[in-house]
């Protein structure tokens, strides 16, 4: 009975202490500066609005709504959002990221009472807020405060994320498959969030939303062409003047690997309504065809 209780006791007590992580990283490959200039296309920014109590130390929720951003050619990422939030006041702001040619990162960020689109990219403004510019280190992103409430604080937090340096390799037969998908485009539109294609051999595969087609495999098939790359959870494609960011619950790919993506985008191919979306998937090329009617 001693005995047991000991054991019992020696049980618990291992089982109280779990053993911490840890990571080795080995390479024989001596890594080289990234040029400047394949470094904009490397870069993808992430926002989300974030609710704390007063002094910022505890999370009460998250708005649901993350955006995505990439670098245009030349262009600086330029965001106008505008956020209308049951519960929580209205929330107009605009930020500009630039890299310079000698590869530093820096934001301009200008928050306004108000902000009315006139047309596409022109807006009237009401009284600054706050105004502020500031050079990146670290890549460790800003996070702005919002609203200071007296039982609250509203922000915006930021993060840069950097693509792998690795070159892309072709893979073969492999599934596309996710529990919880997102896609945002270049400018930060969502096209389609918490997508589950979990089920089935997805290693062709197609979505349909609000603001257009998307056609993918890690192989190539007909009237597709070389347009993304993947790795770990992330997916980035571009098409033509179209660029999306693809991140998903699940990792993609094994740590690692780099994979070519092959597909095409149908900007014309569009659901109805804001919150549909249609998806195809297939493990052969010539029944996905037939049902995205190619």
């Amino acid at each position: 009975m001693i005995k047991s209780l000991v054991l019992l006791f020696f049980g618990i007590t291992c089982l109280s202490f779990a053993d911490p992580d840890v990571t080795t990283t080995e390479s024989n490959t001596e890594k080289k500066n990234i040029e400047s200039s394949k470094l904009r296309y490397k870069i993808e920014v992430q926002g989300q609005v974030l609710v704390f109590d007063s002094k910022g130390k505890k999370l009460l929720f998250s708005v649901d709504e993350e955006r995505k951003w990439r670098f245009g050619n030349e262009k600086p990422i330029s965001s106008y959002w505008q956020l209308n939030q049951k519960g929580l006041p209205d929330l107009h702001f605009n930020h500009e990221w630039q890299l310079s040619e000698s590869g530093i990162l820096s934001v301009k960020f200008k928050q306004y009472d108000s902000m009315k689109r006139i047309s596409e990219d022109k807006f009237i403004f009401g009284k600054t807020l706050q105004e502020k510019e500031l050079e990146i280190e670290n890549f460790q992103a800003p996070v702005f405060v919002l609203s200071q409430e007296p039982d609250r604080r509203i922000v915006v937090q930021f993060r840069v994320q950097v693509w792998s340096d690795d070159d892309a390799k072709d893979i073969g037969k492999l599934a596309i498959n996710s529990t919880r998908m997102t896609i945002f485009d270049s400018k930060g539109n969502l096209w389609a969030s918490r997508i589950d294609n979990s089920s089935g051999d997805n290693v062709y595969y197609g979505i349909t939303t609000y603001l257009g087609s998307l056609y993918i495999s890690y192989l190539p098939f007909k009237g597709a062409s070389k347009i993304g790359i993947a790795e770990k959870n992330r997916i980035r494609i571009e098409h033509g003047k179209t660029k999306l960011s693809i991140e998903s619950s699940d990792a993609f790919l094994p740590r690692g690997v780099v994979a070519n993506v092959y597909g095409f985008i149908d900007l014309n191919h569009r659901t109805e309504g804001l919150n549909r979306t249609r998806s195809n998937g297939s493990d052969k090329e010539e029944n996905f065809l037939k049902s995205i009617k190619r």
